[in-house]
């Protein structure tokens, strides 16, 4: 199959820079080989991943929308993909936010890893973060519904297996006792804790939190666009500034249901103690 491509493609193929980052673009010859995919967007390269989850990421051009470049994190169509200009100032930012600033593993040296992970165990609320995350990052929180152990157990397996988180969980409740699960995004490095708060509940059940801290980024149109063709996703409740890789971690997640603070306080507000609680919790 031909494709037609736009002039853009010939520009950032032949730039030195991006090439010495790691971004490769398949040749004419191969695209012309090459079949659209079952969304009909044609894939031109790949870019950088620095995880070992699921390999390199895809540099994608979709024909009905010619001035766009997509950055498919999981080389699958059904998930979440990263709309960029099709510039070098474009990819060199989303460069250094995904790619350079965070790599996803640990660094040469073991004993500073080390001494992160004791860190963020022991500073699990907001104290701490901004050594790792830089100041002026944000929080959000929503409450996922009451959990007992099995099921703490069965959420630590599937975010494991979630291709959004880092490949190394910091913290697990289930092997320490420690009260909380807690795993870096695999892009911006964004420090999710999934809190399983046992203060308020018997027999065994726990209320369970997800809190996630971030350093925002102006990338509103894309969580939109998710939100709008998505409109009973746990993505809509999601704050517009959160980077792209929290997106995928939270639709990646099989969420049945999900509230947020000010949603338990306007239902504690009408008298609802168990939301007076979960309000409480949240805030």
């Amino acid at each position: 199959m031909s494709h037609t491509l736009p002039a853009w493609h010939t520009e950032l193929r032949r730039n030195q820079t991006l090439h010495q980052w790691g971004f490769r673009w398949h040749s004419h010859r191969r695209l012309s080989r090459t079949p659209a995919r079952s969304d009909g967007s044609i894939s031109l390269g790949s870019c950088p991943s620095l995880t070992t989850r699921h390999g390199r990421s895809c540099l994608v051009f979709d024909p009905s929308q010619p001035h766009d470049l997509w950055l498919d994190f999981c080389n699958d169509p059904e998930q979440p993909r990263l709309r960029c200009e099709p510039t070098f100032a474009a990819l060199s930012q989303l460069y250094q936010r995904y790619f350079q600033r965070f790599s996803g593993q640990p660094g040469n040296n073991g004993m500073s890893m080390v001494a992160q992970v004791v860190q963020l165990r022991s500073q699990l609320n907001t104290l701490g973060l901004d050594s790792f995350l830089g100041a002026g990052y944000q929080q959000f929180q929503l409450f996922l519904g009451f959990i007992d152990e099995d099921g703490i157990v069965g959420l630590e397996n599937s975010l494991v297996f979630n291709p959004w988180l880092a490949l190394h969980a910091l913290a697990m409740d289930s092997a320490s006792g420690c009260g909380y699960s807690q795993y870096r995004t695999a892009y911006s490095g964004s420090i999710l804790t999934m809190e399983f708060n046992r203060n308020y509940t018997a027999d065994d059940v726990a209320l369970c939190l997800a809190r996630i801290a971030y350093q925002p980024v102006a990338e509103q149109a894309n969580l939109q666009r998710w939100q709008m063709q998505n409109p009973e996703s746990i993505a809509a409740c999601l704050p517009l500034d959160v980077p792209f890789d929290v997106l995928g971690t939270f639709q990646q997640g099989a969420w049945g249901w999900w509230q947020t603070a000010e949603e338990a306080q306007a239902l504690a507000a009408e008298g609802d103690s168990n939301a007076t609680i979960i309000a409480h919790v949240l805030t």
